[in-house]
């Protein structure tokens, strides 16, 4: 019993983690980088299940929102590092 209950206090907590969202470093603009989280968190939420529907959903949004050509990399214990000049 108390393994079930450490359990599920354990997915709560990193559910809870992984739904925060969280940016290290942008040199967006102020505006641009709060549309682009409020964008990333509605995707998301909208695809829980299928990352590939919420990064497609994210790209063409920046694309048509901010010019193209936008890259979008969504899953677990990814990572990406890119510069633009």
């Amino acid at each position: 019993m108390a393994e079930t209950v450490d359990a599920k206090k354990e997915e709560a907590d990193y559910k809870r983690v992984r739904s925060f969202p969280l940016i290290r470093h942008t040199d967006m603009p102020e505006e641009m980088r709060v549309e682009t989280m409020e964008l990333c968190v509605t995707a998301c939420e909208k695809f829980s299940t299928n990352n590939e529907s919420a990064a497609k959903m994210i790209k063409e949004s920046m694309d048509k929102k901010f010019g193209s050509s936008w890259h979008v990399v969504i899953g677990e214990a990814s990572a990406s590092r890119s510069r633009t000049r």
